[in-house]
């Protein structure tokens, strides 16, 4: 099965590739990232459609392939390790609990 095409910013790629250039992060529907409802995020969902400059809760997260929050956000930085907690360290507590040698 081919991967979806992404256009967006006049470059055409894979949605893999793009996700991976554009430093997103995968969502997996089963362990949902928290985050702020006013988080501003970029998406793209598994058709190639991108979303830019979104609130958390203006998008059906579960239903997006890959999402990134927007740089310049006066917001608690991401986990190293997961990319997604509002927690105010550097590593998140489900990082820092799970097995990953932290």
């Amino acid at each position: 099965m081919m991967s979806a095409l992404v256009r967006h910013d006049g470059v055409t790629l894979p949605l893999d590739t793009f996700i991976d250039a554009y430093r997103m992060v995968r969502v997996d529907r089963f362990a949902l990232p928290e985050l702020t409802s006013d988080a501003r995020l970029m998406t793209v969902d598994a058709t190639g459609t991108v979303w830019e400059d979104c609130r958390a809760n203006q998008v059906d997260l579960p239903n997006m392939a890959a999402f990134r929050l927007i740089e310049g956000q006066q917001e608690i930085a991401p986990c190293h390790g997961c990319g997604t907690s509002a927690d105010e360290g550097d590593i998140c507590a489900s990082c820092s609990e799970g097995d990953w040698g932290w």
